[in-house]
Order: C-alpha cells, then structure tokens, then sequence
C-alpha cells in the first residue's frame, strides 16, 4: 500500500513540475512576444516601462512612489471656446411638419 501512495506522490509531483515549467513557458513567450510587438510599432516595451517605473519609486524611497512629486502643478489651463450651435431640425420634426 505504501508503494502505490509512493508512485502517486511522484506523479503527481512529476505532473505539478511539467505544470510550473509549462506556465513559465508560456509567459516567457508572452513576455519577448509583447516586446517584439512593441518594438514594431515603434514603441518602448511595457516591460522596459514598468522596470523604469519601478526604479524611480525605490530611489525616491517613499511609501507607495512619489506619485505626488510627478504632478505638474505649473501646467497652463486652456480653457475651451464654447461655440453655439443652431437650432437644426432632426428627422422625425422633419417628418411631423409635412
């Protein structure tokens, strides 16, 4: 009995290592596929992005990032040209009016 409960333990332990390894496959593929797609378009790479993103919040050493610095708070405010529009009929007042 204990020789059975041997052989599952090791297939099971074999079928959860060709799981792990098969999983840390597919991601590399995923991760140089998205890179190379990035680089078609003429893009920098997401992974290079999150690595740079990553950096500037360990050496600013602030709890969370420093997403307060990265604010720019002299910005100019544009405001926007408002522009009236006339009175144009739609269809169905089109319709009830012949």
């Amino acid at each position: 009995m204990q020789f059975i409960a041997w052989i599952f333990k090791i297939f099971f332990s074999l079928l959860g290592l060709v799981f792990v390894l098969g999983m840390l496959c597919v991601l590399l593929f995923v991760l140089l596929f998205g890179a190379l797609w990035s680089l078609v378009r003429g893009r920098k790479p997401e992974v290079a992005l999150v690595w740079q993103r990553y950096q500037d919040m360990a050496r600013s050493k602030a709890p969370f990032g420093a997403w307060g610095k990265g604010a720019g708070h002299d910005a100019e405010v544009v405001d926007v040209e408002a522009k009236e529009v006339p009175n144009v009929a739609r269809p169905q007042d089109r319709l009830n009016k012949e």
